[in-house]
């Protein structure tokens, strides 16, 4: 499947699922949130530092628990929505502009230099 057609099934998607037991970031997560998407993410600490308020979050061990909480979000419409609207406001945090200059003052600091040397931009504000 193209990236393409995967954003395009995410925009068309009400909830997007992640049963990750690790991952560092998220691109997915990020992706569906932006699309519109209400998360229903594992309880794992990545997930709840980036996502924490919204997002619903399950045992990522226990199915009964991630079952119970896609019940929840396919049934209750209005937590769902507030969801969507939650994780859509939250992706805004976390847009290309400054995802390229947390790496560009990353980059900068391990080679010993001044990251506003490589374009004249201040790396005050990263990825928050």
């Amino acid at each position: 499947m193209s990236h393409a057609a995967l954003l395009s099934e995410m925009e068309s998607a009400s909830v997007f699922v992640s049963p990750a037991l690790y991952e560092p970031f998220g691109l997915s997560v990020l992706e569906a949130a932006s699309a519109g998407c209400a998360l229903l993410l594992s309880d794992i600490p990545t997930f709840r530092e980036l996502w924490d308020a919204a997002a619903a979050f399950f045992d990522p061990r226990d199915s009964d628990q991630l079952i119970a909480a896609l019940r929840t979000l396919c049934r209750d419409e209005v937590h769902r929505v507030r969801l969507q609207r939650a994780a859509a406001e939250r992706a805004q945090h976390y847009s290309l502009s400054k995802t390229v200059n947390a790496y560009r003052c990353l980059y900068a600091s391990l080679l010993g230099g001044a990251a506003g040397r490589l374009t004249g931009a201040p790396c005050g504000e990263m990825l928050a």
